[in-house]
C-alpha cells in the first residue's frame, strides 16, 4: 500500500476539522430541543383526536348502513331471505320425450341435463348398451342463468331448487315464485310437429325489485364437451366447431384453430355447437343481445377418450325492469342433414340452418346445393341402398358430361394424328421456342384443331369433382349406411393393419385401392390415346399414388364414387373409340387444310405480337 505524503495528510486533517466545526455550529441548543419535543407531543395529540373522530364516524356509518339494509330488505330481498327457501330441496330428474328427442331436466337450476336422439344410433362401442345417440351428456353439459340482486350479489339459477309449475307430455315449466305474480320461469315445449326443436321461454314476471338496477341483464352460460359419435376421432375433431349467425350475414364458423375466442358486439340469431354429423343449437329472433362470448378450447390430457373438445357460449337477455319480460328462445338438437335443417322451423325466418353443413365455397357450394343434393334426395326417396344411389348419381353426372367427354376425345385423337408433324417442327427449330410455337399454331389453324379443346371439357368437370370432395365427408345420408363390405359409407371401409405406414396410415381402405388402380389404368389408356411422352407421362402415374395416401382416411362413399366414375369413363371411351374412325379424322384434317384459313381479329393481334417479339429478339442479338 503506498505511503501518503505530508500534503495529503494535511489536506484530510483540514477537511475533518471543517466538517466537525460545521456540525458543532449547526447543532440545536437545549432550548431548541425542548421546543421541538413540545411540537412532536402536540402533533401526536392531534393525530390521536383525528383517529378517534374517524372511528366514531365509521361506527355511525356502519350503523346507518345496517339500518338501510334492514329497511331495504322489506322491499328488496337478498339471496339470504326470500330466495333462501329455494336453496334447499330435492334433486329430481324429469324426462320429456317425443319420437325424436328424449330430454332430461334437473330441478336444481331447472336446467336441461342431457339430450338423446331416439331415431339415431350412437357409436357401437359406447359405454351403455343402448343404441340411442346421446348428443348432450349429463356431467358434460352445463346450462345456467345468472343475474345480480339489488345488493350487487350475483345469483345463479343452479343455486336454487325450482318448483315444477306445469308438466304434461309435451311441456315442463320450472318456477322460482317469491310472491304472487313475482317469479322466474323456464318453460320447455316439445312438439311432434317440429322435430328436433325445443321451444324455450324464459319469463321474468314482477321481478324488478329482485334485480339490480343498472346491471339488470340476465346472462346465459352454456358449456358442453361434445362426445365422439363416429369411429374416426380425427374427422370428429376436424368438423367440431362453434357456428354462429349474425343478422343479415351468412353463418360463420369458429374453427380455424384448436383454441379460439370470439366476442360478438352485435345481436346474434343463433349459436351452434356443431360436430361432424350432429348439432346442438340455441337461437332467438330478438332476445340475444350483443356482447356474446364464444370459446373453443383444446382437449385436455386428462379428458375422457370420448371427449372431442370443450365449447362454451355466453349470451345476454336484456332486462329493463319490465313488469313482464318474455324471452323466446329455441333449441335445435338434431342431425346435420341439409334437407332437414332447411325445412326446420326454428321459430323465425331466414335462420339459414342448412348453412351449418359445410358444402364448400363459391361454385362448389352452388353445385352441391343446386345439383348434387337435389338429385341425391330424389334418388333416396326411391332406392334403399345408398351405394346404389351413389352409383346412379355418378351415372347421371357422367351422362350429362358425355358430350364434353366426346369432344375432348376427338380433340385428343386429332392431336395424336398431328403429333409426328409437331415433333418434326420441334426438331427443325431446336431451342427456338417462338418459331416452334408460331409454326405449331399455324398447323393447328390449317388442320382445324384447337389445342385447348381437349382441356376445356375437363376443366368444366372440375367443379363437380371438387364439389363431391366437399359433399361426401359431411353427407349425413352416408352415416351408418352399409354397402358391399363397407359397414359405414361415412367412414373408411377396410380393416386395421396393427401398425402405421408413413403417409398411408394404420388401416386399408379397399375402395381407395380400387380407385387408385382404376385411375392408373385410365392414365395408361389416356397416354396411349394422346401419345403423351416424357415427364408428363410419369406425372400422370404419380398423382394417383398421392391420392392413395390422401384419400385413405376419407369416407368410403367418396372413393366408391371416384371408382365408379373411372369405370364409367372406361365404358364411355371404349364406345367412343369403337365409333370414331381415325381414317375419317385424317380426312377431316386434310379437308380442313385445303380450306382458306379465316383469321379472327384476336389471331391477327396474336400474330402481330409474336412477330414484334421476334424482331425485338433479333435486334437484341445484333447488339
Amino acid at each position: 500500500m503506498p505511503i501518503m505524503d505530508r500534503n495529503t495528510v494535511i489536506g484530510f486533517s483540514l477537511i475533518f476539522l471543517i466538517l466537525a466545526g460545521y456540525y458543532w455550529y449547526t447543532a440545536p441548543t437545549p432550548e431548541e430541543l425542548a421546543r421541538m419535543q413540545d411540537m412532536r407531543d402536540s402533533v401526536a395529540l392531534v393525530e390521536k383526536r383525528v383517529q378517534d373522530s374517524i372511528a366514531q364516524i365509521s361506527s355511525s356509518e356502519a350503523s346507518s348502513t345496517e339500518k338501510i339494509v334492514q329497511d331495504s330488505s322489506v322491499n328488496a330481498p337478498s339471496k339470504s331471505q326470500e330466495l333462501a327457501s329455494f336453496e334447499k330441496g330435492k334433486d329430481s330428474i324429469i324426462e320429456l320425450k317425443n319420437s325424436h328427442l328424449t330430454l332430461r331436466f334437473n330441478t336444481q337450476g331447472g336446467r336441461l341435463n342431457s339430450v338423446k336422439l331416439n331415431q339415431h344410433n350412437g357409436l357401437a362401442l359406447k359405454r351403455s348398451d343402448k343404441s340411442d345417440l346421446e348428443l348432450l351428456v349429463d356431467g358434460k353439459n352445463d346450462m345456467s342463468w345468472s343475474w345480480s340482486d339489488q345488493l350487487g350479489q350475483e345469483l345463479n339459477s343452479k343455486d336454487f331448487f325450482w318448483e315444477i309449475h306445469e308438466q304434461t307430455d309435451s311441456v315442463i315449466a320450472f318456477r322460482l315464485t317469491v310472491k304472487d305474480n313475482q317469479y322466474l320461469e323456464q318453460r320447455y315445449v316439445l312438439s311432434e310437429s317440429k322435430p328436433y326443436v325445443v321451444d324455450y321461454n324464459v319469463n321474468v314476471v314482477g321481478f324488478s325489485d329482485y334485480v339490480r338496477r343498472g346491471n339488470s341483464d340476465f346472462r346465459f352460460d352454456w358449456a358442453a364437451t361434445l362426445q365422439k359419435q363416429e369411429r374416426d376421432m380425427k374427422w370428429e375433431e376436424q368438423h367440431t366447431a362453434i357456428v354462429y349467425k349474425l343478422p343479415e350475414e351468412s353463418p360463420t364458423s369458429l374453427q380455424t384453430i384448436d383454441q379460439a375466442e370470439e366476442l360478438l358486439k352485435s345481436p346474434v340469431k343463433w349459436i351452434a355447437f356443431k360436430q361432424q354429423y350432429f348439432t346442438a343449437l340455441i337461437g332467438s329472433d330478438a332476445d340475444i343481445s350483443s356482447d356474446a362470448k364464444l370459446t373453443m378450447k383444446m382437449k385436455s390430457d386428462q379428458a375422457d377418450s370420448f371427449d372431442i373438445k370443450p365449447l362454451s357460449a355466453r349470451i345476454f337477455m336484456e332486462y329493463k325492469g319490465e313488469q313482464s319480460r318474455n324471452g323466446n328462445f329455441h333449441f335445435y338438437f338434431g342431425p346435420n342433414h341439409y334437407k332437414t335443417l332447411e325445412n326446420t322451423n326454428i321459430g323465425f325466418a331466414n335462420a339459414e340452418l342448412e348453412r351449418i353443413v359445410p358444402l364448400g365455397w363459391g361454385i362448389f357450394g352452388w353445385v352441391n346445393r343446386g345439383i348434387v343434393i337435389p338429385v341425391f334426395s330424389a334418388l333416396d326417396g326411391i332406392i334403399g341402398s345408398t351405394g346404389i344411389i351413389i352409383m346412379l348419381l355418378t351415372i347421371i353426372i357422367k351422362t350429362l358430361f358425355l358430350p364434353l367427354v366426346y369432344k375432348s376425345y376427338i380433340s385428343t385423337a386429332k392431336m395424336r394424328i398431328l403429333k409426328p408433324e409437331i415433333d418434326a417442327i420441334k426438331e427443325k427449330h431446336g431451342n427456338d421456342l417462338q418459331k416452334t410455337q408460331q409454326e405449331n399454331m399455324a398447323l393447328y389453324k390449317k388442320a382445324g384443331v384447337s389445342p385447348l379443346s381437349g382441356c376445356v371439357p375437363m376443366l368444366l368437370q372440375l367443379p363437380i369433382l371438387f364439389a363431391m370432395f366437399q359433399f361426401f365427408p359431411v353427407a349425413f345420408e352416408l352415416r351408418q349406411k352399409s354397402f358391399l363390405w363397407a359397414a359405414d359409407l361415412s367412414q373408411y371401409d377396410g380393416p386395421s393393419l396393427g401398425f402405421s405406414i408413413p403417409f398411408y396410415g394404420d388401416h386399408v381402405s379397399f375402395f381407395t385401392l380400387l380407385m387408385t388402380f382404376s385411375t392408373l389404368i385410365y392414365t395408361h389408356l389416356n397416354n396411349q390415346i394422346s401419345g403423351v411422352s416424357g415427364q408428363m407421362k410419369y406425372i400422370g402415374y404419380f398423382m394417383p399414388i398421392i391420392f392413395l395416401g390422401v384419400l385413405n382416411d376419407y369416407a368410403s362413399g367418396l372413393t366408391w364414387y371416384y371408382f365408379v366414375s373411372n369405370m364409367i369413363t372406361f365404358g364411355q371411351q371404349f364406345v367412343i373409340r369403337k365409333t370414331v374412325d381415325d381414317q375419317k379424322l385424317h380426312a377431316q384434317i386434310a379437308a380442313a387444310r385445303k380450306k382458306p384459313v379465316k383469321k379472327s381479329k384476336f389471331q391477327e393481334r396474336m400474330e402481330l405480337a409474336m412477330k414484334a417479339s421476334q424482331e425485338k429478339s433479333k435486334n437484341q442479338r445484333r447488339k
